[in-house]
């Protein structure tokens, strides 16, 4: 598929696509992290890398031309993926979705090349062979004319400011498929690559390994300092890298001596691949490689800024699906030391150490105790990680006599990791041997102890939200008994004082009436009073509907024992949006009040007033009055009474009620004056049926027995 051309041009063409292949592959050397993504600079990478191995099969003599041709497809494919990342990069989601179509059919027509380069092996004749190759040229060039169609599209469709910053990443694109699409046409008209586009093209590919260097080099300067896993795949790139360079020596001098192996050294190179592979899947021997390479090559151990963001990210974690956070915990501490189990001891009711979760250890045997109180004591003492391989030998220390038996036992178990918090053990994770135990040393002392002191901390918060939470409940359920307890008192007055008038009026019909309508109140408010308690726990205390509440003051307040006491100013009707039950215990507590507050025979006055947009009903007493700083700071307080025998829940209970109501309780006083207490509700439309006939004045007809209210 090259054209024979000059000896000079051939060999420029060998010198150039050294050069291109050279800095391609040491372009993403020199590039390597940064400031891009994982995925992006593994694109970048792999194009590039693709990239220098077809400069160098493009002008090597012994190989054959449609293997250099198939060896273009990886190159580009990935090129094509790296305009698809870009894209995603850049946030181009939108486009990226309707060049989708091009995508695939830039991705079939380069695929087609494989099939294209099977049948020259069937179809043999020369004509053949050459309308072949001029198929597999025209798909390259649809390809070429693509990936420039994807870059202007990339360039155009950024915003201007960004422009800039992509300007070395697309003119290094434009001009390395710009080369190729003419190469690939030149193909296509003579039927072979001429040698001095070749020699081009390596220059061309070398400008773009440079472009995306000086991209790279424009960003802040950093030293240096290889991470760990960057050094773990570069050495075992390096591996395989030596054992191919290996075999081809081999292979070159076993041929150089005219000496064939045949299918014994064929075997025998099968073998050694498969020892290797088999030696780096064992994960012991990686531990014991990792642990060779950090101790040799770095200067600490551990990468702690990562070993922090993955603690960080991993104690953070959120939402469904994710482990408890006692699990995460005892992951958190095995990863730094390569263990593949653990146990997580928390404090139980009694002060001992529990088992409290279990990360990949299901058949450990805990027993109730697991950690008893003086080994409690001697782990506060020692402030350490407890290496239990060295408690077990000969010259184990002292505190080995407080471990308990289960766990030097267990011979899976390796380490005791306290998690003390302000010098007591909060916990306690212990974790199983790993596929290579290695000594620990002060290193990993330090930062299991650190990290043992973080999860201390989390645990403890986790335990204290878990208190609050449970003691917020039973505040809630004990606000709720206050609340009943503070309303069956007032029932128990109210009933009383009917008994207390009953000796005196008992033969009054009116009285009696009246009664059985104040029994008939008390019985439905203690119904009421026990529903509520039923549906301890839900939102809402009533169902909020249109009513009057001068027709309700009228039913409450209008009959014995509250006649006389209790003046209702006459009013229209009013309708306001209350809940029925909760108005009638805002009313009877505060009316109540103020006949507490009122002189002997002083009257309370109710009166309705309505607004704009809400309803006013004033609850007016001449008694001792509130002073300004107690009305502000202990009237609504709860549980704060001037009663000996009082909840002082009433007037906090009222509010709440009232602001449950989408209303507002107002209240002034003045001291020797009296009280007034304003509750403001907001109005209803009026009921479309026809408005039921005001309640009668229960003065005005003592006798009747039954009185209904609208």
């Amino acid at each position: 598929m090259t054209a024979p051309g000059l000896p000079g041009w051939s060999a420029v063409a060998g010198v150039t696509a050294a050069l291109g292949a050279l800095a391609c592959l040491l372009a993403p050397l020199l590039l390597r992290d940064r400031g891009r993504s994982a995925g992006l600079r593994a694109v970048i990478v792999g194009a590039l890398g693709a990239a220098g191995i077809v400069l160098v099969t493009g002008v090597a003599p012994d190989i054959d031309p449609r293997l250099a041709w198939l060896v273009e497809t990886p190159r580009n494919l990935a090129f094509l993926a790296l305009i698809g990342v870009l894209l995603s990069a850049e946030g181009r989601h939108a486009s990226l979705t309707l060049l989708r179509p091009m995508l695939f059919a830039l991705t079939f027509a380069e695929l087609a090349q494989l099939p294209l380069m099977m049948l020259t092996e069937w179809f043999r004749h020369p004509e053949a062979a050459a309308l072949i190759m001029s198929m597999a040229a025209l798909f390259r060039m649809i390809f070429a004319v693509g990936m420039l169609v994807l870059i202007h599209n990339l360039f155009a469709g950024t915003e201007p400011e960004q422009r800039s910053r992509l300007g070395p990443v697309t003119t290094a694109l434009v001009l390395g498929w710009g080369v190729e699409l003419n190469l690939y046409a030149l193909t296509y008209l003579s039927g072979a690559m001429p040698q001095a586009m070749l020699a081009l093209r390596g220059l061309a590919w070398c400008a773009v390994a440079v472009l995306l260097y000086r991209d790279g080099r424009a960003q802040p300067e950093r030293r240096f300092a290889p991470s760990r896993s960057v050094t773990f795949q570069s050495l075992s790139l390096l591996v395989i890298a030596f054992y191919l360079l290996g075999i081809f020596a081999l292979d070159t001098a076993l041929g150089a001596f005219d000496i064939d192996m045949g299918v014994a050294s064929q075997f025998f190179a099968i073998v050694l691949t498969m020892l290797i592979a088999l030696l780096l899947a064992s994960r012991g021997l990686r531990a014991m490689l990792r642990e060779a390479i950090s101790r040799n090559l770095f200067r600490h151990r551990f990468d702690y800024r990562a070993e922090w963001l993955r603690f960080a990210r991993m104690m953070g974690e959120q939402g469904r699906g994710v482990p408890p956070v006692g699990i995460r915990a005892v992951q958190a501490l095995a990863e730094i030391v390569d263990s593949p189990a653990g146990l997580l001891l928390s404090p139980d009711e009694d002060g001992h150490l529990a088992l409290a979760a279990r990360w990949q250890w299901p058949d450990a045997e805990i027993p109730a105790n697991a950690l008893p109180a003086d080994a409690l004591r001697a782990m506060e003492e020692a402030e350490d990680v407890l290496a239990l391989d060295t408690l077990r030998g000969g010259d184990a220390a002292p505190i080995a006599h407080f471990v308990p038996a289960w766990l030097m036992g267990d011979a899976r178990a390796w380490l005791l990791v306290p998690l003390l918090l302000d010098g007591r053990m909060a916990g306690a994770v212990v974790l199983a041997r790993p596929a290579f135990a290695r000594k620990l040393d002060w290193e990993d002392h330090d930062l299991l102890r650190i990290v043992g002191q973080q999860l201390a901390v989390h645990l403890s918060e986790q335990a204290a939200q878990r208190a609050l939470l449970e003691a917020g409940r039973f505040e809630e359920f004990n606000r709720r008994m206050a609340f009943v307890m503070h309303d069956i008192k007032n029932l128990a007055s109210q009933l009383n004082l009917t008994v207390s008038n009953a000796e005196r009026h008992m033969e009054n019909p009116a009285f009696r009436a009246d009664m059985l309508t104040t029994l008939r109140n008390a019985t439905g408010r203690m119904e009421a009073l026990l529903a509520r308690l039923s549906h301890y726990g839900a939102k809402g205390e009533g169902r909020i509907e249109p009513m009057c509440p001068h027709d309700l003051a009228l039913q409450i307040f209008g009959a014995l024992p509250h006649r006389g006491r209790v003046r209702i100013a006459p009013s229209g009707r009013v309708p306001v949006l209350a809940d029925r039950e909760g108005l009638e215990q805002v009313l009877r507590h505060l009316v109540q009040n103020a006949i507490d507050a009122s002189p002997p025979q002083a009257e309370v006055a109710i009166t309705i007033h309505q607004g704009r947009s809400e309803a006013a009903i004033e609850i007016a007493d001449s008694g001792c009055g509130m002073s300004a700083q107690f009305i502000r700071s202990e009237l609504f307080a709860p549980f704060v009474s001037t009663k000996p025998d009082g909840f002082g829940i009433g007037a906090f209970e009222a509010r709440e009620m009232v602001r449950a109501m989408k209303g507002r309780l107002d209240v002034a006083s003045r001291e020797g004056e009296g009280t007034r207490f304003t509750i403001r509700l907001p109005l209803a439309e009026p009921a479309a049926e026809p408005a039921a006939e005001p309640a009668a004045d229960p003065a005005a007809n003592p006798g009747q027995p039954d009185r209904k209210v609208a």
